[in-house]
């Protein structure tokens, strides 16, 4: 398809009765959280479908909030967090920002290629229990002083993965999962990357890794009982593709058809 006939992203719609977000880099996602928290006043627990963990740090803060509650100060830079999400944070460390502002209480991350769950955070009632904390830190480059959001070294249990520290996650069955939402208050956001069912570097073939991973991402997303705020749906084309460009249409329908299936297409 011609480039200028291709629908611009983001794209929201409802597809089976859920309010679906389509965006281009699961960065993207930013500013529907901050919406939501600021909406209900309260943390979000987000559940990701995804190749990868997406919990790098050294996150560009936002301008200084100056003692500000939080809410109020997301409230005052609202039309500026989707411009903060394209520029300033990347596919990796848009989590972390959402930790340090209060907007995320607790993740829980399924990649369908292993087994279990992988927690940062668990969610009790409306209590999150373990949630990595944040810092920030200052540099100074050519001048000009800028503010970095850390995970927090002191307060928080990290690891070494290459040149890259991220929080240790607590490794979960599916029924604990499901344990901790029944069990929660708080409301759930869906982040869905296309890459969790066919990504760059594959072995097994579009069909049969499409079989194999939907049916475990349906069987964990039937876990989550009450209906989610909203699901967004990431492309990861941009800025580097983590989907085969010739693929992604089929894979979006296939993730489509996973959500549809959760409660009968309206």
């Amino acid at each position: 398809m011609p480039s200028d006939l291709r629908p611009s992203y983001p794209r929201e719609f409802s597809w089976g009765g859920m309010r679906i977000i389509i965006v281009d880099s699961h960065s993207e996602i930013f500013p529907y959280w901050t919406g939501e928290y600021l909406r209900l006043k309260t943390p979000l627990v987000a559940v990701r479908i995804d190749e990868h963990h997406d919990m790098n740090h050294d996150s560009r803060a936002l301008p200084a909030r100056e003692g500000r509650y939080a809410a109020d100060f997301l409230s005052k830079m609202i039309s500026c967090l989707e411009e903060y999400s394209r520029r300033w944070l990347n596919e990796g460390n848009f989590t972390c920002p959402a930790f340090h502002y209060g907007i995320l209480g607790a993740l829980y991350h399924l990649n369908p290629r292993e087994e279990g769950i992988d927690a940062y955070g668990r969610v009790n009632g409306d209590l999150v229990l373990g949630a990595p904390r944040t810092m920030e830190v200052s540099t100074v480059s050519g001048g000009r002083r800028r503010r970095w959001i850390w995970w927090d070294h002191t307060l928080t249990r990290l690891r070494r993965e290459s040149t890259r520290v991220v929080p240790v996650c607590s490794r979960i069955s599916r029924e604990e999962f499901q344990r901790d939402l029944e069990g929660s208050r708080l409301p759930v956001a869906i982040g869905f990357d296309l890459d969790s069912l066919y990504g760059m570097k594959e072995s097994a073939s579009l069909e049969e890794a499409l079989r194999e991973r939907s049916r475990r991402v349906g069987v964990f997303l039937r876990c989550i009982p009450n209906r989610p705020r909203f699901v967004c749906i990431s492309r990861s084309q941009r800025p580097r593709a983590y989907v085969p460009p010739d693929k992604v249409e089929l894979v979006q329908e296939a993730a489509l058809g996973i959500l549809a299936g959760l409660h009968g297409e309206s």
